[in-house]
């Protein structure tokens, strides 16, 4: 049981560092492109911001998806990274299929899983949101002053 709790603890460190640094690169360029885009294409510059930080978030939620594949394949517990990717997405986004179940010295790195991949699209979303809300102040006129 502790091998898996201890796996999964380093899995989950690294994967909030991945998004961190997703969300370190989404703050440096994010304004720079708002600042040359909305300015002459309103609706496309806030098309293209949205897209841009959808995509820095969903390529970091794949590469996140692979560090639990590849600790998979490392504990032995498949073959094929194909296979292990496969397994990690599902649980990763808490599908749980139940398809394909782990070892019972594994298995635990399953929830685990499930419960970092719920905390890290959760923040995935919040930050989406965040853009979206500075997106919509940049476009709102202010009153007063």
């Amino acid at each position: 049981m502790w091998p898996a709790i201890l796996c999964a603890g380093v899995l989950s460190l690294a994967n909030l560092t991945l998004l961190a640094l997703a969300a370190a690169a989404l703050v440096r360029w994010l304004p720079v492109l708002i600042r040359r885009t909305l300015p002459r294409t309103p609706f496309l510059g806030t098309a293209a911001v949205l897209g841009t930080a959808l995509l820095a978030l969903l390529v970091s939620a794949l590469v996140q998806i692979a560090l639990w594949a590849s600790a998979f394949v490392l504990c032995g517990e498949f073959a094929d990274f194909e296979t292990a990717f496969y397994h990690s997405a599902v649980n990763f986004t808490t599908l749980g299929y139940g398809d394909i179940i782990m070892s019972r010295q594994w298995r635990l790195l399953g929830p685990l899983e499930a419960v970092n991949g719920s905390l890290m699209l959760g923040l995935s979303a919040a930050m989406l949101f965040a853009i979206l809300s500075r997106l919509a102040e940049t476009r709102t006129p202010r009153n007063g002053g």
